[in-house]
């Protein structure tokens, strides 16, 4: 490391330093959430779950061959990733189980991380760790969390990087810019799109009222750290040619700007409400700890996005929507990812509470973005429309140097750079999660302890996370049994259409299973539209006829009773396809 590094930023502030050795209670609990995740939603199983079969086959030939290789279907470079699953694998052996646990460590240090920041922002105890655990216990975080997807990796790093640039932008040293650095490259090997991450430190760039940073330090630590990912993309591009799905990539740039801008207006409001609502337990306790209840800022606010959301998209929108991760159906998105239809489900009134919820949230979500540090709750000031919508406008040099700074810089590049490659799944967007949180509680804070409201609300989220993710392992665990029971029976695997997953890794990631003249193009759901004779489905379909139903109630799925059918091509019809 160069001398430069060794300097500070400002004179030495006699600060608290939040750390694992000052804060072990808090991470124990964090620990011990994890832990018995885990065990609820039966992490051993042995199965794939959404595109984690991709990365698990770059661990497999890390193993077998020592070469880094990536499967035409990955749209990043997961060299980090693919590191750290051989690891464990070369612990534990190679198994989507080991694989998740992996993954789970990965979670809870991207909560330990969230909760120092929160700490190093001066929320108290118990604010922080209930920010920690509205990320811990998110529905969508446990169900990425209990995978082998590169989303949880990326979290983790970004917001150990992040740890490093707050806590630069508070105590004025150089060395903790290197640090963020490091884990910004980190990041990137999980996913290359961790290229803004090192924008969050800008902020140290700017003079500051009683210090004199020295910016030669914080440019050459931040020229290192791009350097150093231009570095490693070039040496992954010779090592792995440049994948089909990241071509489609650099093809939707081609229709950047043939989209009207209302449209990306609409787009971002759909999931920025989604993002808020996913952050609704903490929202709720900032809400009372700054006291907003007692002010009408929220109550215009909220209506004033009312009105947008009219205006532009027609509806209120309902957070938990069919496209995300998780929805009002189940989390996850298995039963999205087989054949066959689920029955339609009359939902009006809980749709309802969701909109109004998703209203609220992000109401409060943007009202997190002006200063905490403002006047005491108590103080009466006069109410004005123009006092209201100043401030909500002014928000941006409200928290100016200020350590949230590199947060809310993190928040406006990502959104920037997920607009432009069109990343409007809440999976691509959970990285912000913890950004908004962050902002809405750290700071100064007044008012009373966090509300019971808000534990409430964090109990649901947490209900849902652990009985949902349940639900998709034990759906997948399945698809895989039945399966294998067919295989036994003596049906080829090329002739089962088992679903997105499976058929990925046992077909897709393995062509040696298929038949004799199937290549990689003919595996369903895949690359093909083929239909073998034999289907995993959850609904009936023309032309097969139902050989059986399992049905299982034991593991007490969500949102009920479930089931899952398997189906044969009719004669008639395998006759006519023969011809």
């Amino acid at each position: 490391m160069s001398h430069a590094s060794q300097e500070t930023l400002s004179p030495p502030i006699n600060l608290p330093e939040p750390s694992i050795r000052t804060e072990w209670r808090a991470m124990l609990i964090l620990a011990l959430w994890f832990v018995a995740a885990a065990i609820a939603v039966g992490a051993h199983r042995d199965i794939p779950v959404i595109d984690d079969w991709t990365y698990a086959w770059s661990v497999e030939r890390l193993l077998d061959d020592g070469h880094i290789e990536v499967l035409d279907w990955s749209a990043v470079y997961p060299l980090a990733h693919s590191l750290w699953g051989a690891a464990w694998s070369l612990v534990f052996g190679l198994s989507f189980a080991t694989l998740r646990v992996s993954t789970l460590a990965l979670s809870l240090l991207a909560t330990c991380a969230l909760y120092l920041i929160l700490r190093e922002l001066g929320a108290r105890t118990n604010v922080a760790l209930l920010g920690a655990l509205t990320v811990a216990a998110n529905p969508v975080v446990l169900l990425l969390s209990s995978s082998f997807m590169t989303d949880v990796p990326f979290v983790a790093s970004t917001l150990m990087a992040l740890l490093c640039y707050t806590r630069a932008m508070r105590r004025g040293q150089v060395h903790l810019v290197w640090w963020g650095g490091a884990w910004a490259c980190v990041a990137f090997l999980d996913r290359q799109i961790a290229l803004v991450t090192p924008l969050a430190a800008l902020p140290l760039l700017m003079p500051r009222p009683g210090s004199e940073p020295k910016r030669s330090a914080v440019l050459l630590a931040l020229g290192v750290t791009w350097g150093a990912m231009l570095v490693c993309s070039l040496a992954m591009m010779s090592i792995v040619r440049p994948t089909g799905e990241m071509m489609k990539l650099v093809d939707r740039l081609d229709y950047l700007l043939q989209v009207p801008l209302t449209k990306y207006l609409i787009y971002n409001l759909y999931v920025l409400s989604t993002m808020a609502f996913y952050a609704l337990p903490a929202l709720l306790a900032m809400a009372a700890v700054r006291g907003l209840w007692r002010r009408p800022t929220l109550f215009v606010v909220t209506l004033f996005l009312g009105a947008i959301m009219l205006a532009f998209t027609g509806e209120i929108p309902v957070p938990l929507r069919p496209t995300n991760t998780w929805s009002l159906v189940e989390v996850g998105g298995s039963r999205g990812l087989i054949n066959g239809a689920l029955p339609r489900s009359e939902g009006m009134t809980i749709e309802t509470v969701l909109r109004g919820a998703g209203l609220l949230a992000f109401g409060l979500a943007l009202i997190s973005l002006t200063r905490p540090e403002g006047p005491s709750v108590h103080a009466r000031t006069s109410f004005t429309w123009r006092s209201v919508f100043g401030r909500l406008l002014d928000a941006a040099n409200a928290i100016s140097m200020t350590s949230r700074m590199p947060l809310f810089i993190y928040l406006i590049a990502y959104l920037l750079v997920a607009n432009v490659l069109w990343f409007y799944n809440d999976r691509y967007l959970i990285v912000l999660l913890p950004v908004v949180v962050a902002l809405a509680l750290g700071g100064r804070q007044h008012g009373a302890e966090v509300p019971r409201l808000a534990w409430i609300a964090m109990a649901i989220f947490a209900t849902v996370a652990v009985v949902g993710t349940r639900d998709a392992l034990r759906f997948n665990q399945s698809l895989r049994d039945n399966w294998q029971a067919l295989v036994d029976s003596g049906v080829q695997p090329s002739d089962i259409d088992a679903g997105y997953a499976w058929n990925g890794w046992w077909l897709y990631a393995h062509p040696d299973n298929l038949a004799q003249g199937l290549t990689a193009q003919d595996v369903p759901w895949i690359t093909t539209h083929r239909r073998p004779n034999y289907i995993l489905s959850k609904s009936a379909l023309d032309g097969y006829d139902i050989v059986r139903e399992v049905a299982w109630t034991d593991d007490a799925p969500w949102p009920g009773p479930d089931r899952l059918l398997i189906l044969k091509r009719q004669a008639a019809s395998q006759q006519t396809l023969s011809r």
